[in-house]
């Protein structure tokens, strides 16, 4: 988006404030000809008449608007349609100082600088440093865009849907703005206002939630301020799966014990250093998106995924996962600092900027310990190139750590992948829906990877990510057929080992298939032999060591697991879950309770937290609290019981479920 000065914006500002044609597109449609309010009754009419003013000054083809509108009709019915609706919304607009709309036999625009649009306001004001654009503009964001609107028809229902995020976006950048500046300029109140704003909008702005407790803590209202990092707490657990960053939970605790933190905008002490790997380590941060389109922020996070997920294929190098690296996303730190942070010897940072058919990448990986850049580069060329470009990035970097890649390696590091944008495209919306673990998110997945298995069939990353799917509600879903959703899944690994048997993600889907399917020693295999293909995958290591602790190996667990939690230096919840089984199993019964009170803490609202912290008290006689505790589950969640404990603790010694199921009959645990 480009940057309009001061000078600029109040130029506008002022023409368009003579403009007698207002046109308001966020919140409810509303329009106004000289202050008089307009009534479009059609919804068509309305849909037809946002499009336009979006697309202001660009001729839109007939033949894109009936697609758009009346995709179901035939094109002389369409095309029969769209000239009443467009009747229908010239008359309305009759009134107005010049017809804003010129039509064409062939195309239809709508006339630059025939109205005063809200949105238009809203987007210069997103790209400008002017204090007052920024205002009106946080004035005009009434609710969503088009708010209410709906057509029923499919491609308008895709780019409403488009158009709706981007300005939620856009408004989420100007309460930002607004809210830093109002913090560092001390005025806490309007600070407040704006980042209570912002949080609205996106509530998984960990960096806002920050703000607002240091804020909160400002004013003395130190309830307020642990009111807020709940609620951050809540929503990246049931969101994202995830824990808050060590620097919120160093905050929370000095606001709980009453220090202050020091003026707004003072910074917290970041965690203590890892120690780093045996062998050369990095960490890929989240590549920036110059583009100034909110839209192509897929573009620069699937470059920063598809490197993650090359480079974790190498033996010799140790990779923190896409978690872990995300977690950086958007926040102002020196690469010594994150190295330090998560224990990582090298960074690699980038950048990406699309313009129509032509993108440029910039790359350079910097040495954690000096702050020195080791290697840097800049790529340019057509867009279709990308795959190229991530390729040569790859194996610069295997070269600059001095890491020298086998044949094997060499050959499989970006097998699996595509050479087809629109593939790719969607596959990196797939992986971003998916990772969200809900249902409901899992067959969105579903429908955008099968979408891209139409464009290229032989994707095998898709493949075996819609495998996954299947997997997923195999193990998590009630309401599926579990043993049809595993055979689903075998069919998408077979497909797989055709075009590549040497795909560590192949063999981690037919891993945990056979888990599923109680053949715990067979899983083991598969999955020792995908970690060996993929060592720095986290969702091969995590799986084997989930395969292990059932299998009754909890000392390989515990060892598969550690290096999870390595990869991912913010613990994933499950990594914690499976590691209280291992603890427990090997006796250790203090690490088991230290595991389960942490896993309980990460997932509150999930009855398996509650019922393996009144195991762990059962093993250690406990049984007091062992009813306690499974007190609280049943209060929490009260259809769960015995039942549930069965159909999901697929241990393959029989003994172990049992003494499980003593425990927590003992401990008042129905059926």
């Amino acid at each position: 988006m480009a940057i309009v000065n001061k000078t600029q914006n109040r130029q506008l500002r002022a023409s368009e404030s003579r403009v007698g044609l207002r046109i308001c597109l966020l919140g409810p449609v509303a329009i106004e000809i000289d202050g008089t309010p307009v009534a479009i009754a059609s919804k068509k009419a309305r849909a037809l008449l946002g499009y336009l003013v979006q697309r202001s000054g660009t001729d839109v083809a007939r033949s894109t608007l009936t697609g758009l509108l009346w995709g179901e009709r035939g094109e002389d019915q369409a095309r029969a349609s769209l000239r009443q609706t467009l009747s229908e919304l010239r008359a309305a607009l009759a009134q107005s100082n010049q017809q804003p709309i010129n039509a064409s036999t062939e195309a239809i625009s709508w006339v630059a600088g025939a109205a005063w649009i809200d949105t238009k306001v809203v987007e210069r004001a997103a790209g400008s440093d002017d204090d007052g654009a920024l205002r009106e503009a946080a004035l005009l964001v009434r609710g969503e865009f088009m708010e209410g609107l709906s057509v029923d028809e499919a491609a308008f229902e895709h780019w409403l849907a488009g158009e709706r995020e981007r300005f939620r976006q856009l408004a989420c950048t100007i309460y930002s703005r607004l809210m830093d500046r109002a913090e560092r300029s001390g005025d806490i109140e309007e600070a407040l206002n704006h980042g209570l704003k912002l949080i609205s909008l996106d509530p998984l702005q960990e960096q806002v939630h920050r703000a607002l407790m240091r804020l909160y803590a400002a004013q003395g209202r130190n309830d307020a301020a642990l009111a807020q990092y709940e609620r951050c707490k809540r929503e990246l657990s049931s969101q994202l799966g995830v824990q808050p960053e060590p620097e919120t939970e160093t905050l929370a605790r000095s606001i709980r014990t009453g220090r202050r933190n020091g003026p707004a905008n003072a910074q917290v002490k970041a965690p203590s250093a890892r120690a780093l790997p045996d062998k050369p380590s990095i960490a890929v941060l989240p590549f920036t998106n110059l583009t100034g389109n909110r839209e192509q922020e897929f573009f620069a996070d699937g470059m920063t995924e598809d490197i993650i997920g090359a480079l974790s294929q190498m033996r010799d190098l140790f990779v923190l996962s896409r978690m872990s690296s995300f977690v950086y996303k958007g926040r102002a730190i020196s690469a010594e600092n994150t190295a330090r942070e998560l224990g990582v010897r090298y960074i690699l940072e980038g950048s990406v900027r699309v313009a129509g058919d032509r993108v440029r990448v910039g790359a350079q990986l910097i040495d954690g310990l000096s702050g020195g850049h080791v290697w840097a580069e800049r790529y340019e060329g057509d867009i279709n190139d990308i795959f190229k470009v991530q390729d040569e990035i790859t194996r610069s970097i295997a070269l600059a750590m001095q890491v020298k890649l086998t044949e094997g390696e060499s050959a499989r590091l970006w097998e699996g992948q595509t050479n087809k944008l629109q593939a790719w495209e969607k596959m990196v919306q797939a992986r971003d829906v998916f990772s969200r673990y809900t249902t409901i998110d899992t067959g969105v997945a579903r429908k955008l990877l099968e979408e891209v298995l139409v464009i290229d069939p032989d994707y095998a990353g898709a493949i075996a990510l819609l495998g996954t799917t299947y997997y997923w509600d195999a193990r998590f879903s009630l309401s599926m057929d579990k043993a049809l959703s595993l055979s689903l899944a075998a069919v998408q690994a077979g497909k797989i080992l055709k075009l590549n048997p040497e795909m560590g993600a192949a063999h981690t889907l037919r891993g945990v298939i056979a888990f599923l399917r109680d053949q715990h020693d067979e899983a083991i295999r598969l999955c020792k032999r995908a970690v060996d293909l993929a060592p720095s995958d986290f969702r091969a290591v995590t799986s084997l060591g989930q395969c292990c602790v059932y299998a009754g190996e909890p000392e390989n667990a515990a060892t598969a697991l550690k290096t999870a939690a390595r990869l991912k230096p913010y613990r994933e919840s499950w990594v914690t879950y499976y590691l209280t089984l291992s603890h427990l199993w090997m006796g250790n019964l203090a690490a088991a309770l230290e595991s389960a009170e942490l896993y309980l803490q990460q997932e509150p609202d999930e009855p398996y937290g509650y019922m393996y912290l009144a195991v762990v008290y059962g093993f250690q006689q406990q049984g007091g609290k062992a009813a306690a505790t499974v007190a609280q589950l049943r209060q929490k969640f009260p259809a769960f019981g015995i039942k549930n404990v069965i159909l999901s603790e697929r241990y393959k010694e029989r003994e172990k479920l049992d003494r499980i199921i003593n425990v927590l009959r003992a401990a008042g645990l129905p059926e």
